[in-house]
């Protein structure tokens, strides 16, 4: 018994140093940038972050998505949905919930600054013709703001692996755009 707990004392010793080995690595290293995987593959969306992390807890970064989604697109043209989003820039800080720095919870306050496409039925009245209604297309942009939480994961003292889920609601054009605006990554990056 008595070797047993040596075992488990030594293992959990050695773990907490390589954790500190880690934690000190990381805190050299000062940039951050990231792919989105889930959005490149379910919603055929590029998605780029940078990150940049201040003192101990605190991050800001910048993402940029572009959408050109086949069967959103379809939807859109089939009258499924009224808008599609094509582009979306995200300024974010994050706050980290957890002591380690190489595996962590955050929390993050994003603004959202929008656009895409926009199609109503709109009635034309003509005097000479009977009235009539058409598609009308057009494009949108908004602004919002929303927050997440998320987990991130470091690897090799340089590889990122991030979870985040968050939602947010555009403010400014809301009969053109989403109500919702949401931020849903699996994010794989390199910290430098």
């Amino acid at each position: 018994m008595k070797k047993l707990f040596s075992l488990f004392l030594l293992f959990s010793l050695a773990l907490h140093a390589q954790e500190d080995n880690v934690n000190t690595t990381l805190a050299g290293k000062k940039n951050e940038f990231r792919v989105d995987v889930l959005s490149a593959i379910v919603y055929q969306k590029a998605s780029l972050s940078y990150e940049r992390f201040f003192g101990k807890d605190w991050s800001t970064g910048l993402n940029v998505n572009f959408s050109n989604s086949n069967k959103l697109n379809d939807d859109f043209d089939n009258g499924y949905r009224n808008n599609v989003p094509k582009f979306e820039v995200n300024p974010y800080v994050r706050y980290a919930l957890s002591k380690s720095k190489s595996r962590y919870y955050f929390a993050e306050i994003f603004g959202s600054y929008n656009g895409g496409d926009y199609k109503e039925i709109i009635r034309i009245q003509n005097m000479a013709m009977p009235d009539y209604y058409t598609t009308k297309k057009s494009t949108y942009t908004d602004f919002g703001l929303g927050g997440s939480l998320g987990y991130k994961m470091y690897f090799k003292d340089s590889i990122a692996l991030e979870f985040l889920v968050g939602f947010g609601s555009n403010l400014t054009n809301r009969d053109k755009s989403p109500d919702v605006i949401s931020r849903v990554g699996l994010n794989l990056g390199y910290r430098f």
